[in-house]
């Protein structure tokens, strides 16, 4: 046989094989990986799912594998699988922190039974917590209010902005971070009290770091009518004091929108390997697609609602303004969402008020009132 009949004759074996089912030129695990969050990114959870156990069968200690398979089982509601693989992704690769943050999100709620979704049943069987508190804190705030959606006039999402290595504003004095969980539990506890029924989840119960996506993912995670995003930003403009409630535009309604949502978006990127890795291009690829849809709407209707509320009640602080403006997370959010700055931490007098723990109580309990006025519409949520 000469060179050239040899090279045919492979050429030709190599095209039979191509040919047959099974058996063409395989893809390597990272190569599936990035197919499926093509795919993810296309919000086609069947098609990754499918991808991503082709490359866990090919490398089953691929952390990106593993990390983009809790992505997806958390996108389709399944959190005991999201658990498990991000888990996983966190054993192969201890340097992976978004992942460390999802379980560490995950963990903040009691499992619902296999083979269940959030809401479906409650679980009464956690996971381990860092201590008994905050695993008691949790079954306080959750179980109260736990049971048959359909009933309840509101099913909320409390979500205390920033966290972990991400503190919020810059500057001395108060942490943004600990303003907003502490008056994200206290309104918690408010409404987990009240005779008015309130299905209950927040984003975080303790000072961990958790990216826009995630959070804009847990709203639709657990079926919430509406995401209320807590904040307290230094913005350094005169006219920012006060309360003020915000709501989804791409165009903001006026100078301070523009640049609180300029600096509520900014230093989201705190994990870049991580967030490319498992989740971010989908989070700015939901932001893009969700703009514009019913949920943007009602939330700008649930904005004007509260803030009306607010007016009404006895917080602590006036409200002084709000409008809309270009807010990622609202934007994304799988929910009609709302975000409140509970006050300027660059303003001196609401600094001031923010540091006072009865002021502090009197802001949950305004936001409670607020909210549970809104929970009396029959609108709530509707698009």
């Amino acid at each position: 046989m000469t060179r050239r009949q040899a090279l045919r004759l492979l050429l030709l074996s190599g095209a039979l094989v191509a040919g047959l089912p099974g058996l063409s030129l395989a893809e390597s695990s990272d190569e599936l990986a990035r197919s499926a969050q093509y795919a993810l990114e296309a919000g086609d959870t069947d098609k990754a799912l499918s991808l991503l156990n082709d490359a866990q069968a090919k490398d089953p200690r691929n952390d990106h594998v593993q990390a983009l398979l809790g992505r997806t089982y958390f996108q389709r509601g399944d959190a005991r699988a999201a658990l498990t693989h991000f888990t996983l992704a966190v054993r192969l690769n201890p340097e992976d922190t978004l992942s460390r943050i999802m379980v560490e999100t995950i963990g903040q709620f009691p499992l619902p039974p296999e083979g269940k979704k959030p809401g479906d049943a409650p679980s009464r069987h956690a996971l381990p917590a860092a201590d008994a508190a905050a695993r008691a804190e949790r079954e306080a705030l959750i179980h109260p209010t736990a049971g048959d959606k359909r009933h309840a006039p509101l099913r909320l999402l409390i979500d205390p902005g920033h966290g972990g290595a991400d503190v919020g504003a810059p500057g001395e004095g108060l942490r943004e971070s600990d303003v907003t969980l502490d008056i994200a539990l206290r309104l918690a506890r408010i409404l987990a009290a009240s005779p008015q029924r309130v299905t209950l989840s927040l984003t975080r119960t303790a000072d961990v770091s958790l990216p826009d996506w995630a959070r804009a993912a847990l709203a639709g995670f657990y079926g919430v009518d509406m995401l209320l995003s807590l904040h307290a930003a230094r913005v350094p403009r005169p006219e920012a004091a006060g309360i003020a409630v915000y709501a989804y535009a791409r165009t903001p309604s006026d100078a301070l929108a523009r640049e609180t949502a300029r600096i509520e978006g900014g230093g989201r990127n705190l994990h870049p390997v991580e967030a490319s890795r498992a989740g971010q291009d989908i989070f700015l690829s939901a932001a893009r697609r969700a703009a514009g849809t019913g949920r943007i709407a009602a939330g700008k209707r649930l904005a004007g609602e509260l803030a009306d509320a607010l007016r009404q009640g006895r917080a602590p602080l006036a409200v002084a303004g709000g409008g809309s403006g270009p807010f990622p997370l609202l934007a994304a959010a799988d929910a009609p969402a709302v975000l409140v700055e509970l006050g300027f931490l660059s303003h001196p007098q609401d600094a001031a008020a923010l540091a006072v723990p009865e002021k502090r109580q009197a802001m949950a309990e305004a936001l409670a009132l607020a909210v549970l006025a809104t929970a009396g519409k029959e609108t709530v949520g509707a698009p």
